[in-house]
Order: structure tokens, then C-alpha cells, then sequence
């Protein structure tokens, strides 16, 4: 993860067919920026808070909060529209037809691309236990969750909850020796280009979130002075949730300790 997020990642999480996101230029006037869907965004201008207007950078990102629902619910909210659970079931189970992420898990996206740049710790402080057990069931049983009026922090660890709870893990438990082998490489380059390869191996599915989840940690690491997560620290609060071999369990603790690292 780190290696991934200190590279130009963007020309690979411009490729298909994403949607335009725009970013005011300033940093300071980010929070100033609400999140905008696409027909918000074709003039790629940001209003300021004197009036005036000025030209924003074009970062691609390809999911919008959902501004209305089937049911007439606020924007922002879920349909009960989930069949199925919505943690602990292969990627390839909950996504939509057509391989696009389930909407609850592109809202958590969404949101935290756009709040957690400017939130302190964001993946590091951890939630209310019991609100984070009421969300996750909410979820899984598709209720009507209106996510904007959540903590960041509550929907950051819910996420992390998604992802350990993802059978064989987001990166593959049978990929394991292949990332770790990929680590070996002895240049940076190289190292990243062998993560390349592994990551083409993954299911679409798998591969899709990975794209968006990398995407969100980057754009957050790029605030690090502000919210003290930097690409080391995402990785160690992030990571292990998200590859880990299928013998994990059966290890002792030091073993599992020292996997956890490679995979940080």
C-alpha cells in the first residue's frame, strides 16, 4: 500500500469509465466544496465564499451520493433494495449486474474521499462499539441509513469492518505468496510493477474496490499534515484487513505479527 500511494497512481484510476469530481485547488477551500454529482460538475468551477469563481483541478472519481431514492427517502439515504447481506459475501455475490460496487459501499466511499482528508486520525480512531454493530445490521438488512449524518470515524471503521469480513480477504488469501514474492523485487519500480501484475490476477470485483479503496487512501494521504495519516499510517490501520494467508489463525501470535508487517 504504501509503495502503490507514493506512486502516480492516477492514470491508472482514470481508465474506464469514471466520472469527473472537482477539487477546488486550495486546500483551504475544500471543505467549502460540497460533493458534486455529475451534472454539477460541467463547468469545473467552484464558487467562493466571496462570490467570485475560480477554476478548479479535475480529479477522477467516480461515484455520486445518491440525491434521491426509489422510496422518496432524503438524499443520501439507502433503499431496501439488498437482497443479501451486505458483510461476509464474496464481492462477486453483492455486486450489482453490471460490476458496479454495491451503493451502500460506494456511499462509505463517497463520503470518505470527500470528509476524510480533513479528518483527524481518519482509519486510526476507532467508533462506538455499539453504534458500529447497529450500522453494520442496518446494512446488511438494506434499511434506509441516512450515512451524512454519521461520524467519519463510524463510517471509516464500518468500511474496515466490510473489508476484514470479506471471504478470502480483498486481496486474495491465495494471492498471499505472490503479493509477498512481488515485495522482494529489489527497485521500487519494479516492486510496482510486480503488484500490477498480482492485482490483474484478482476477480474484477475484488480489483474494482481495490481501485476505489486505493484511491480514497491516496487522496487522503495527501492531506497527512492535517489528519497525521500518512501512507504508513493507512497502511498499518487498513492493510491487515485486507490480505492475510488462510493459515492466519493456526499461527502463533509473532508469525501473524510479522505477516501483518509484510502485508502493511
Amino acid at each position: 500500500m504504501k509503495v502503490l500511494s507514493s506512486c502516480n497512481t492516477s492514470k491508472t484510476l482514470n481508465a474506464g469509465n469514471m466520472e469527473s469530481l472537482i477539487e477546488c485547488q486550495a486546500e483551504a477551500e475544500v471543505k467549502k466544496c460540497p460533493l458534486l454529482v455529475p451534472s454539477e460538475i460541467e463547468e469545473g468551477l467552484c464558487h467562493l465564499t466571496d462570490g467570485t469563481k475560480k477554476r478548479k483541478k479535475v480529479i477522477s472519481w467516480p461515484f455520486a451520493l445518491r440525491r434521491t431514492s426509489t422510496n422518496g427517502d432524503c438524499p443520501g439515504q439507502l433503499d431496501s433494495s439488498l437482497k443479501i447481506p451486505l458483510f461476509g459475501q464474496p464481492l462477486a455475490i453483492i455486486c450489482e449486474e453490471d460490476e458496479s460496487l454495491p451503493q451502500p459501499v460506494q456511499d462509505l466511499l463517497t463520503i470518505l474521499y470527500r470528509e476524510g482528508p480533513s479528518t483527524e486520525g481518519i482509519f486510526r480512531k476507532a467508533a462506538n462499539e455499539k453504534a458500529r454493530k447497529e450500522l453494520k445490521e442496518d446494512l446488511n438488512k438494506g434499511r434506509n441509513v441516512d450515512l451524512e449524518s454519521k461520524s467519519v470515524h463510524l463510517l471509516a471503521v464500518v468500511l474496515k469492518d466490510f473489508l476484514r469480513n470479506i471471504p478470502s480477504k480483498l486481496l486474495s488469501a491465495d494471492l498471499y505468496e505472490r503479493w509477498m514474492l512481488a515485495l522482494e523485487k529489489p527497485s521500487k519500480q519494479e516492486k510496482i510493477e510486480g503488484l500490477k501484475e498480482v492485482a490483474d490476477k484478482l476477480p474484477r470485483p475484488n480489483l474494482l474496490l481495490l481501485k476505489h479503496l486505493l484511491a480514497v487512501l491516496h487522496h487522503i494521504s495527501q492531506n497527512a499534515e492535517s489528519n497525521r495519516m500518512d501512507a504508513s499510517n493507512l497502511a498499518i490501520c487498513v492493510g491487515p484487513n485486507m490480505l492475510s494467508p488462510d493459515t492466519e489463525n493456526t499461527l502463533p501470535l509473532e508469525v501473524q505479527k510479522e505477516m501483518n508487517d509484510k502485508v502493511c
